[in-house]
């Protein structure tokens, strides 16, 4: 009877101890599915953001604006700001922006006759900033020579182990484009 006992305890150690250990590999899989979701459309974001400004025209802002919330600053020929403006091959002005207040990166589509149309891009943002660095064309006009891209995603609350002490860890995309050659 004592060796029964004994196998018992034995056997519920094992499987508490299995019990743990599966638990936190669902866990972990739970963790690293959402990073994995969270990198994908981060990424998925930028190429189609790069894709919009490589194929478009009329770009900006190529001036700085300090009336502009927050202002668009320039240091040298690059102006820094929390939007970008284009114009898309159907003639639409398309304005991507970063909503501070409600962490999101925002798309407003106004197409040359009708109403606008604005939705979100991705959520999670904790911060992005586009650079814009500005040449003089042919005809003494600024154009925009480059864009770069600075966006940092924090992933949802579903990507925290405790083990990690509830913080998941953001990521940060930094991409640069130079809009075709129009002229």
């Amino acid at each position: 009877m004592v060796e029964l006992l004994i196998a018992l305890a034995i056997s519920a150690m094992l499987l508490t101890a299995t019990m743990v250990a599966l638990d936190a590999s669902f866990k972990a899989y739970a963790d690293s599915a959402e990073q994995a979701s969270s990198q994908a459309a981060t990424r998925m974001i930028t190429h189609r953001l790069l894709a919009m400004i490589r194929t478009s025209t009329a770009h900006g802002p190529l001036e700085p604006d300090a009336a502009a919330v927050p202002p668009v600053t320039i240091t040298g020929d690059t102006l820094s700001s929390n939007y970008v403006e284009l114009i898309d091959n159907k003639g639409y002005l398309i304005r991507v922006e970063y909503d501070a207040d409600k962490q999101e990166l925002w798309i407003t589509s106004t197409p040359p006759v009708g109403t606008s149309l604005s939705e979100p891009l991705i959520g999670g943002v904790t911060a992005c900033t586009f650079h814009n660095e500005r040449r003089v064309n042919e005809e003494g006009l600024y154009v925009l020579a480059r864009t770069t891209i600075d966006l940092t995603v924090q992933p949802g609350e579903d990507a925290t182990l405790n083990l990690e002490n509830g913080a998941a860890t953001p990521i940060r995309v930094v991409a640069s484009t130079m809009p075709r050659r129009v002229e």
